[in-house]
């Protein structure tokens, strides 16, 4: 009788051990896959612990958007920039000289949006524009690389930066002011992200795009292409040749 009891008290036991062991085996999984939900919808990929959104532009193929700090993976959009192009705008560039939408008229190019102090990719945006510099020594294109981080990024921060990444000033041009215009205009004229990251740590407080968008003579936007990609850079010096009639 009693080694019945004690076998009834074992199995119990056993079958309570189980459930819970169970339970914690659920609750594991859930947050497993919660937390691979989340991954997917921030969508954090690339060697360099960039974030992706995937956004279709027009005169890109389908490859994800670039996106540091953060970022959530919206439907497809298919990017229409506005008709009027480029607002005007009057910034100041490295060399501390008042840079306006009017310098820029007359000839194709190209813009990017990075800041100084960044942990992520954009020394690889930087570079890809250094290697666009290599490509196009005529004075027929521009290079304008707007910081997203005007606040620190002064004239002399990005004379510093400039002469890193051995940039030619007459061609490549580092832009600062005002962080209203220039947010204003990549949101709305480049229609890219840009904006504080809720990630505080030191290289990462700003959300903005590793994108690198065309702009043409008459000062409107015409295609976006992963500057983290080479497929998507050539499609951006195909692109670039037929502006220039090559």
């Amino acid at each position: 009788m009693m080694n019945e009891q004690k076998n009834d008290s074992r199995g119990r036991f056993l079958v309570v051990g189980f459930c819970l062991w169970g339970a914690v085996f659920a609750a594991l999984f859930f947050m497993w896959k919660q937390r691979t939900a989340e991954s997917a919808r921030i969508g954090v990929e690339d060697s360099a612990g960039t974030n992706v959104v995937a956004i279709e532009g027009n005169g890109s193929s389908d490859v994800p958007d670039e996106v540091e700090a953060g970022g959530r993976e919206p439907d497809e959009i298919k990017f229409t920039w506005p008709e009027r192009g480029v607002r005007d705008f009057t910034l100041t560039d490295s060399r501390g000289e008042k840079v306006s939408k009017s310098d820029l008229l007359g000839k194709p190019w190209i813009a990017s949006f990075i800041f100084t102090r960044c942990a992520g990719p954009c020394p690889r945006v930087a570079a890809a524009f250094k290697e666009l510099q290599k490509r196009y020594p005529e004075h027929n294109v521009n290079l304008v690389t707007f910081t997203v981080d005007p606040d620190n990024d002064t004239p002399e921060v990005l004379t510093k930066f400039a002469n890193f990444w051995e940039a030619d000033l007459d061609r490549w041009l580092f832009l600062t002011g005002d962080k209203d215009t220039i947010y204003n205009m990549i949101g709305q004229d480049f229609l890219m992200p840009v904006g504080p990251s809720p990630d505080p740590t030191p290289g990462w407080e700003i959300i903005h795009t590793t994108n690198i968008c065309l702009v043409d003579q008459t000062g409107k936007v015409v295609g976006k292409y992963n500057s983290l990609k080479e497929a998507e850079v050539s499609l951006l010096r195909r692109d670039l040749d037929a502006l220039l009639g090559k």
